[in-house]
């Protein structure tokens, strides 16, 4: 169960965040799977840099990894993404290990 605007609007978020912070010339990972009544997505890729910075904090609105970054952004991507999936009642979880960056989100089938 999920709004198309919302949907796209956290892909949109989730894939800006990897062309800005991914490790150039890697590969982004994407994976969706249907398990039970539920419908998971998972996105990760490796980071430019080590991210220096717990999940809880990378979440927070006008945060970035790492301060030393001079992409633009407003560190606001991953909080709206995360807000829009929790909005539709679907959950938003961030694992960080080193460079390693991964999103999961799962949602209920209609």
């Amino acid at each position: 169960m999920a709004d198309s605007k919302y949907m796209y609007r956290i892909i949109e978020n989730l894939f800006s965040n990897v062309a800005k912070y991914a490790l150039e010339n890697s590969r982004v990972y994407v994976d969706l799977k249907k398990v039970d009544k539920k419908v998971k997505v998972e996105i990760k890729n490796i980071s430019k840099d080590k991210l220096n910075i717990s999940s809880d904090e990378l979440m927070q609105r006008f945060v970035r990894g790492d301060k030393s970054r001079t992409t633009e952004g407003s560190g606001l991507g991953l909080s709206i993404a995360q807000n829009l999936t929790e909005l539709q009642h679907g959950k938003f979880n961030l694992v960080l290990d080193g460079d390693l960056f991964k999103v999961e989100l799962e949602f209920e089938l209609a």
